[in-house]
């Protein structure tokens, strides 16, 4: 054996510390944050394939640091082992700019605030030592320059040049980690190609965090995003006086339109580093998915927490952290999004319900050169319904709407003519500018009765019904209705608004308090917060298009999608009820498990059970080895695997109280509760109607069926 030379231990070293161009970026902008500086502006050339330039504010380099600036170890931050306890800066370890000398030409050009406006120009070679220092003009701060990243490592310059738009992209997206966490100091991030200059990342400073996530996510995701805020009331542990416990951030509102189809836009921060957080980030979108089941959050959550129960020496870059209390926290943070969620998906807008009048032209294939008019109304599904001009004899028409398949929550196909119209006259509304709108279909002859298909708004697995129509009642009431309805129409084509009809809406407005120029205090104005137990407290008013229960709570009027709160509560029932059956396995399989997994699922063998997999625990095995599976679950065909005995295990980690059903048995139980479930074309009785409404207070979360239909939404508001 023999000892390894100096120079080789160094490259090796420095190797596994500046892995990429992300990492060689991150730790330049970490010391430029660690020097107190208010701006950071990183410059790259050519993605940095020729350079790399980080600049900032802060206090400079002093002249007695200079020669042991780039020295392997050196650091201003800790003296001793014991100090990394209360280490609060992003480095500490004096590894940095060591490494950086190695895997390429390092330049750097500071000044104090005793020395500035001049400067100097700091040159060093391989190894970290001063080659070279030159007198330069200089503000207070430092800049620091690479050149020829990876030059002497010739596999990694070749996939760096081979990938180096993915590589500046994953760069992109670490920056704007950085830009999100820091309050204090604005960061800029620009790339000079032979195109021209590209602004990646520009924050605004000293913003709040909300402000400095439209500046790096887009101004889009304002209106999507709610504020989260959480301390435990009671955080004391075993082992110390209590846990300092502070969970803060934003994430998106549990609404589809708020979600992403990735978590790609996903930032966690311990104590103002940026870290990655797996357990936690399941959880977030576990507990987002269970909400909002379509879609995946954007979030930025930041956990304060005591230094002491922390660990972030455990990789080069510091981003994997080990934390004493990881359950206690799991759990804080499950509760956390709990109560910012759940008040969220439960947030119903309660402006007037709007109707407009819009003259149809008339079709040029339509021999009786009918007039139609359009009625548009603000209900989600009621589309328009169509009346005939009161010269013609003829009223009514038929609507070929095919059912679409699948689950598709946002599409909205038009009821029936007659329970349009009766919803119409029941809400009444406001009349505004006429817009343009598409040729309405010719209207059919006169029939005595016909039949049409019931409409399913929205699509959930679903039966398809007949409904009997009175065309002539209906005709009869139109008719009365018609003249009224005309002159309706003459005055919304003058631009002409009646206002006592957005009377209620003013009133809120001037009540609250809020500025006309601020769009989100107006939307917040306009809204009525539901509770799950206020399902309790709803009267029945009837049943709509045997489809819909119209409910009333106060001055407020509900539609309940009559499946989809049906299919909820039967789908929970089964969630936690159900004993899933198994499948003997001709011969015992022995499970490789981490030691981590191991000891869950020997903790949890009951909840294992109830999912369907039976397991054998032998302590006689080497540890890993020790449970071996007896059985499967088996429903409607189909026979789970390990992958779905793992995911069991992963949920158990997170949340050990709960009940977890794995991905497949939740859609199972889906389809299961949706084919026992009322349907859409069902007429309910008054005792089944407040059934059905009753169920939804009892629920975890009654606001979408399991496929992410909503089961209600706000009709109307009374007047007083």
């Amino acid at each position: 054996m023999h000892a390894i030379d100096k120079d080789t231990v160094h490259r090796l070293c420095s190797g596994q510390v500046i892995v990429d161009l992300a990492t060689a970026v991150k730790e330049l902008l970490e010391n430029g944050l660690d020097a107190g500086a208010t701006l950071v502006d990183i410059k790259m050339k050519d993605s940095g394939l020729t350079s790399i330039s980080v600049s900032d504010n802060g206090q400079g380099i002093k002249e007695e640091d200079r020669i042991s600036l780039c020295r392997k170890h050196w650091t201003s931050k800790i003296s001793s082992f014991e100090d990394l306890e209360g280490v609060d800066t992003f480095g500490f370890r004096g590894e940095a700019l060591s490494s950086l000398c190695a895997v390429s030409k390092v330049i750097v050009t500071t000044a104090t605030e005793e020395t500035a406006p001049m400067g100097v120009q700091l040159e060093y070679d391989g190894n970290g030592e001063l080659a070279e220092i030159t007198t330069v003009a200089r503000e207070r701060g430092t800049t620091v320059t690479l050149t020829g990243l990876f030059t002497r490592w010739p596999v990694r310059l070749q996939d760096l040049k081979k990938n180096i738009r993915r590589e500046y992209l994953r760069l992109v997206g670490l920056v704007e980690q950085y830009a999100i966490i820091s309050d204090q100091a604005r960061i800029t991030m620009s790339n000079q190609t032979k195109s021209g200059i590209t602004v990646a990342v520009r924050t605004p400073p000293q913003a709040d965090r909300m402000a400095r996530l439209v500046a790096v996510l887009g101004a889009q995701v304002r209106p999507h995003m709610t504020q989260m805020g959480y301390r435990p009331a009671d955080s004391a542990v075993a082992d110390d006086d209590g846990l300092e416990l502070l969970i803060e951030g934003n994430i998106s509102k549990p609404i589809p339109e708020a979600g992403r189809s990735g978590s790609d836009k996903q930032y966690f921060f311990v104590n103002g580093r940026p870290c990655d957080f797996p357990k936690a980030k399941k959880l977030v979108n576990e507990s987002f998915r269970s909400h909002c089941p379509t879609k995946y959050p954007v979030f930025a959550i930041s956990i304060s927490i005591n230094a002491t129960t922390i660990d972030v020496n455990l990789t080069p870059d510091k981003r994997t952290i080990l934390i004493r209390h990881e359950a206690q926290l799991l759990a804080a943070l499950k509760e956390a999004l709990a109560n910012v969620l759940e008040p969220q998906e439960s947030m119903f807008s309660v402006n007037r319900v709007q109707t407009q009048l819009v003259a149809e032209p008339t079709p040029r294939d339509n021999p009786d050169r009918r007039n139609v008019v359009s009625v548009r109304t603000s209900v989600p599904g009621v589309v328009m319904c169509y009346v005939e001009d009161p010269k013609s004899k003829v009223v009514g028409g038929s609507i070929n709407n095919k059912r679409p398949s699948g689950h598709d929550a946002d599409f909205n196909p038009p009821p029936s003519a007659a329970s349009r119209q009766r919803l119409v006259e029941h809400m009444g509304g406001v009349i505004s500018r006429p817009q343009p709108a598409s040729v309405s279909r010719p209207v059919g002859p006169k029939p005595t009765s016909k039949k049409l298909p019931s409409i399913v708004i929205g699509t959930c697995r679903n039966r398809m019904q007949n409904d009997e129509h009175d065309w002539q009642g209906i005709a009869a009431r139109l008719r009365e209705k018609q003249e009224r309805r005309t002159q309706m129409l003459e005055e919304s084509q003058q631009g002409q608004v009646l206002p006592d009809e957005y009377a209620d809406i003013d009133t809120a407005v001037a009540k609250s308090g809020i500025s006309e120029t601020n769009p989100e205090d107006a939307s917040s104005a306009l809204s009525q917060l539901i509770h799950k137990t206020d399902f309790a407290r709803m009267s029945v008013i009837g049943q709509f298009n045997r489809g819909f229960i119209i409910a009333r709570l106060n001055q407020d009027l509900y539609i309940i999608d009559q499946h989809a709160s049906d299919e909820k509560y039967n789908f929970e029932q089964l969630q936690q009820r159900a004993v899933i059956s198994s499948q003997p396995l001709i011969r015992p399989a022995q499970l490789e498990l981490s030691i981590v997994d191991e000891g869950v699922a020997i903790e949890h063998k009951e909840t294992l059970m109830r999912n369907g997999f039976h397991v054998r625990v032998d302590d006689t095995e080497a540890p890993g080895r020790k449970v071996s599976l007896l059985s499967q679950p088996f429903i409607d065909q189909t026979l789970f695997n390990q992958q779905d005995l793992l995911e069991l295990v992963g949920k158990l980690c997170i949340n050990p109280e709960s009940m977890p059903r794995c991905e497949r048995a939740r859609k199972m139980f889906a389809s299961r509760a949706c084919r026992r479930s009322t349907m859409i074309g069902d007429s309910l009785s008054l005792t089944q109607m407040k059934a059905i409404v009753r169920h939804l207070s009892d629920l975890d979360h009654p606001w979408n069926c399991p496929h992410g239909r909503p089961t209600m939404r706000h009709l109307h508001r009374l007047k007083d």
